[in-house]
Parts: structure tokens; C-alpha cells; sequence
């Protein structure tokens, strides 16, 4: 029977044990970047110092002056990440798939106060041969539709082939023939803004619903996207 002694001491143990974790916070530095989280920038690019976190765990708040100086951020493994506006997981949120090399473009510049690195689909896509890169080209097929994301079909109704991106994910270019060949785009569980020119520049839309037929003034004007 284990005394109330022991108990005692084993409740100020599990004590320590969750302050030290609830005080832990991020620090500036050029530490190993994991196999599998994010790492997170002070300058674009992935420039200068930075501090990394790994699938599973969460910021809930940023100490002072870090959440404006966070400029760019890198994935590795099978990571994705949400960054929210408030603390403690709260306000208006975004998750990324992918790197972004400069925040600025992302209308997030200096508004991140928490953060949640959790497990994706992208280093497991990536070992089994298959599954959307961000580093490659998009190609017309039949793939596997995402758990969350958009499709861009080359015939109307969402008929033909297609090429997917999912939530979090983005192409600041799309290959020629690709923009003047998109004719419906398929929604799921996610919104997408679509740029007139590369870089995510130029007029641009929200996407919020299903498009069946791309005509209009943005057929064939396509160049950069984005899948929030």
C-alpha cells in the first residue's frame, strides 16, 4: 500500500514536471531542425535565427516580440501548421502544408500569438511516391481527391482530368497551358483565392463554393493559388 508520504511526493513531482512544460517557451537560435515539425524564421527566406516545433505539440502564447518577428517558415516530414491571431489557440486562423518563405504575402506579418504543429499527409504522400509537392509542377490526372482542399478540373462540372491542392497549400505559378485550362474548381472543406498573375499578385477572387463552369472574366486568367 503506498503511504501518503509517496503520494504527496509524487503529486509535487507531476507538479514540476507540468509547470517546467507549461513555462517552456521558444528561443531565437540555429538549433537541428527536426525530422518531422516547423521551423520558424526571423528574416524571409528562411534567413537568420529560428526556433522549431514538432508535430504535437502547441504555443499556446509567444513571448513579447517574437510573434512580430516571425518572417518565414519551413516544413519537414509529415507536418502541417495553424497559426492563430490570439492566444491560446483563439481568433482568426490559417493552416499551412507548405513553406512560405515570406509572411508578408500571406497578410500574417506580425499577427501570430499562438501556434499548433500537427500531423499531415505530406512526408507520408512523399515516401509512398505520391500526393501533392509543392516543389513540383501540378499534372492533369485522376488522383486520390484530398481530405481537405480544392481540385481544379479541366472540363466543366468537374469532368476530366484534374489536378489537387490541399488546405494549406499554394502555387505562386502554374505551368503555361494550366491557367487557360481550368474550367471548374471543387471545394472540399476549404475556401481558395485565385490570382491574375504569378506571385499572388493582381486582381484576385475569393473562391467560398462550388464552381462548375470557370467563364467569365476569369476564364483562361488564372496564374497563382491559394487553399485556405
Amino acid at each position: 500500500m503506498i503511504s501518503r508520504k509517496t503520494i504527496a511526493w509524487m503529486i509535487g513531482v507531476f507538479c514540476l514536471l507540468g509547470a517546467g512544460t507549461a513555462s517552456a517557451q521558444p528561443r531565437w537560435g540555429r538549433e537541428r531542425v527536426p525530422e518531422a515539425g516547423a521551423c520558424f524564421y526571423e528574416n524571409i527566406d528562411y534567413g537568420g535565427r529560428y526556433f522549431c516545433v514538432r508535430p504535437g505539440d502547441a504555443l499556446s502564447s509567444l513571448p513579447s516580440g517574437m510573434n512580430d518577428k516571425i518572417s518565414s517558415m519551413r516544413l519537414f516530414g509529415a507536418a502541417e501548421v495553424t497559426l492563430f491571431r490570439d492566444r491560446n489557440m483563439r481568433g482568426r486562423s490559417v493552416r499551412f502544408a507548405s513553406d512560405v518563405p515570406d509572411f508578408r504575402r500571406q497578410g500574417w506579418n506580425d499577427q501570430v500569438s499562438s501556434i499548433e504543429v500537427g500531423r499531415g499527409d505530406r512526408g507520408r504522400d512523399r515516401d509512398r511516391g505520391r500526393g501533392w509537392r509543392g516543389d513540383r509542377p501540378p499534372e492533369w490526372g485522376r488522383e486520390a481527391l484530398p481530405r481537405e482542399g480544392a481540385c481544379f478540373y479541366r472540363d466543366a462540372d468537374f469532368r476530366g482530368d484534374y489536378f489537387c491542392v490541399p488546405r494549406g497549400a499554394e502555387y505562386s505559378s502554374l505551368p503555361r497551358g494550366f491557367n487557360d485550362s481550368i474550367s471548374s474548381i471543387r471545394l472540399i472543406g476549404a475556401r481558395v483565392r485565385i490570382f491574375q498573375d504569378r506571385d499572388f499578385r493582381g486582381r484576385s477572387t475569393d473562391v467560398r463554393r462550388d464552381v462548375t463552369n470557370l467563364r467569365g472574366s476569369w476564364r483562361d486568367t488564372v496564374s497563382s493559388i491559394r487553399v485556405f
